[in-house]
């Protein structure tokens, strides 16, 4: 009897077959997974390094304010002196009964060789003053030096409680005296001629610094108190004369205690300043207060960067340069001719980051190895046909092509009604998206970028919109015979119509106003009239327009509907501007619309805003109320129009203490400095005539 074999060997040979193809399925997969697996480690070696180089900016970033903060507070020194050589009696004299002697100068103590300020009433916000010699007999030069330095304590206040990383504030005089705060007894720190010969002293004279600049000494040992210390400081002129120089010592401790904390390990960042000293580091300067002297920069550097005559500035600015072994990034200071370096090894990085992905991939090819096991099971009606069914069906809703579900097992179901739902909400939220990006693009696009900054007079504001795209527009633009025009308007209803509105009324302002030589008042009718004309949406646009003259300070206005702006003068009084009766723009055609002047005078400021301002909210339902502005601005002088702008906004957001912004939010300052030619006296500051 013959045995029918040929059926068994055919099943054998296709189960071997067949475990010979998940096999070597599997070994190509574990292959590929592993060549993927080094091309994802190099390419996060990649992202590693630009995350690095982000690192290093925000932390030079960071230290680049600390430095900008120093050089602010120094020019503040230098700004408070050179008002008080304006401000001061020019012959003050040694009798303490001079009017222009301050209490402090009467607490001067005459000693043997010399004179200080031991017996001052409130030392811990004065500084002590002390010098060389007498104090009676002296020039009125001195004597008025005394009193600046005395003053500058106020200074020295700001810059204590606003600068953390100042150790000591100072000035030195040529007239051999210095006030340095904080105040300490003159026996423990008493002025000596040995200051002259510092580099803080040197660096600032004429002959070393001939046009003035702010500038930065070498480190010096302050002492055990107060360690190493890095000098910024700044020479004073009275008259065209030397003085002096006033300086900020900042801590190296506080500045090696803010580089310590660099946000990305392993590596090493430190700084170093334009005289080769490292002046923060985290491992040489781990306890600052104990280090007398600083450390050379290639004494800090890894061995191998810094050689064959190799510069640290020969490095690519704020770039990962390999050199050697190691992976170095320079970021240079604006603010100080410093340098923050940061310098790691290259096959850290690796390390790191295989340590970080070997886990992963282990598990990635453990889960491949029982998803070949389960494979290897699973039946194509249960999973083959239904998959394949699920790829043909996101290919068909991927290409926003509606498609039934096919005939798959009801498990199977939930996930194509799912991706069908999906795609479907995915379409709808593109549209929304492109809608909103396309209005909000627009938008910007058409409010002036740049700000008017002339003699006579200065034009600054902002729009903070309170969705996605705003109805609020601001604009200002030229109109001939030197006069400017100037629109604050604000659109009814938000989203896309407002914006799209907005836009078609301040492009229909601005050309009707450049094209045309009528008064405001006709200017804003033909605008009126044209937006009127099919206005199915029955939208509008409260409209604030003016006319300013910087020849003259004249200001012509039409107030369509719009909040009255505030008139501020210099004495700090305030007054709305009148209205002047017309309404908001695109209601009805073939309205009126009068206009009114009123004379600028030098100084005045006129603080144009919408409903947005007037109408925010608080928590408590409350409304800002536009009786809120005049007391921003009584007996608070205003240095210009960004801060007039920014305080009346600040206090809005204080107002509304966190509540969320129900309409948007814009405010224009104009500026009126002075005019070109003389306005008639005793005129009245706002004299307003109806045109």
């Amino acid at each position: 009897m013959h045995s029918n074999t040929t059926p068994v060997s055919n099943n054998i040979n296709f189960f071997r077959n067949y475990n010979r193809l998940v096999g070597f399925t599997y070994v190509a997969i574990v292959l590929l997974t592993m060549g993927f697996f080094l091309y994802q480690i190099r390419q996060k070696h990649t992202e590693e390094v630009r995350v690095i180089q982000g690192h290093v900016e925000r932390h030079g970033q960071f230290i680049e304010f600390i430095l900008r903060s120093s050089l602010d507070s120094l020019e503040a020194m230098r700004i408070t002196a050179a008002n008080f050589y304006d401000t001061a009696p020019s012959s003050l004299s040694e009798a303490e009964t001079h009017p222009g002697h301050s209490p402090l100068f009467k607490k001067l103590e005459q000693k043997e060789s010399n004179f200080d300020l031991d017996k001052a009433p409130e030392k811990d916000v004065t500084g002590n003053l002390n010098g060389i010699g007498k104090l009676q007999g002296r020039t009125p030069e001195f004597y008025l030096d005394l009193e600046m330095a005395l003053n500058l304590n106020q200074v020295f206040q700001a810059i204590a409680f606003n600068l953390p990383n100042a150790s000591e504030s100072r000035y030195i005089s040529v007239d051999n005296f210095s006030n340095t705060y904080p105040w300490m007894d003159a026996a423990k720190r008493s002025h000596s001629e040995q200051v002259y010969q510092s580099q803080a002293w040197l660096m600032g004279t004429p002959e070393r610094n001939p046009t003035g600049e702010k500038y930065w000494a070498p480190v010096y040992y302050g002492g055990t108190s107060s360690g190493l210390l890095v000098p910024t400081a700044a020479p004073v002129y009275h008259k065209g004369q030397f003085r002096g120089v006033v300086s900020i010592d900042t801590s190296l401790d506080y500045l090696n205690r803010i580089n310590s904390d660099f946000a990305y390990t392993p590596g090493t960042a430190f700084l170093v300043d334009a005289y080769g000293e490292v002046v923060a580091h985290p491992v040489a300067y781990a306890n600052a207060l104990e280090v007398q002297t600083t450390q050379k920069l290639d004494k800090v550097m890894p061995a191998g960067i810094l050689k064959d005559g190799h510069r640290l500035v020969d490095t690519a600015a704020n770039q990962a340069v390999e050199i050697g072994d190691y992976l170095l990034i320079r970021h240079p200071f604006i603010s100080a001719p410093w340098q923050l370096v940061y310098v790691v090894p290259k096959n850290q990085i690796w390390k790191n980051l295989l340590w970080e992905r070997g886990p992963i991939m282990l598990l990635v090819i453990l889960g491949l190895t029982l998803l070949m096991v389960v494979t290897y099971y699973v039946t194509t009606r249960e999973f083959i046909s239904p998959a394949s069914k699920l790829v043909a069906h996101i290919a068909k809703e991927s290409q926003f092509t509606p498609a039934p579900i096919p005939v798959v097992p009801g498990t199977w179901k939930p996930w194509f009604e799912t991706i069908s739902q999906a795609f479907k909400e995915s379409l709808q939220l593109v549209g929304i998206r492109q809608e909103l990006d396309i209005a909000a693009n627009m938008q910007l696009s058409i409010l002036p970028r740049h700000w008017p900054n002339e003699k006579e007079f200065s034009l600054w504001g902002i729009m903070r919109s309170a969705k996605e795209v705003g109805g609020d527009f601001y604009d200002h633009f030229s109109l001939g015979n030197g006069k400017i025009g100037i629109v604050v308007a604000d659109v009814s209803g938000k989203g896309v119509p407002a914006a799209l509105f907005g836009m078609v009324s301040k492009t229909l302002i601005r050309a009707t106003a450049t094209r045309n030589t009528s008064e405001p008042g006709e200017i804003i009718a033909i605008a009126n009239d044209i937006l009127a004309e099919d206005n199915d949406e029955c939208i509008f646009v409260t409209t604030f327009y003016a006319v300013l003259d910087p020849a003259t300070g004249s200001f012509t206005y039409v107030n369509g509907g719009h909040p009255p702006p505030l008139l501020v003068h210099m004495d700090g009084s305030t007054e709305f501007l009148p209205m002047t009766g017309g309404s908001a723009l695109g209601i009805m055609d073939g309205i009126p619309f009068a206009q009114k002047t009123i004379q600028l005078q030098a100084g005045d400021y006129v603080l144009m805003y919408t409903d947005g301002v007037t109408e925010a909210f608080n928590p408590q339902n409350e409304e800002y109320t536009p009786e809120r502005l005049p007391p921003l601005f009584k007996n608070r002088p205003i240095t210009d129009v960004n801060e007039a702008v920014n305080r009346t906004v600040a206090d809005v957001d204080l107002h509304a203490n966190g509540a969320p912004q129900s309409d948007d939010i814009t405010c224009v300052a104009l500026h009126f400095h002075f005019s070109k030619t003389s306005v008639v006296d005793n005129q009245p500051q706002a004299d307003q005539q109806a045109s």
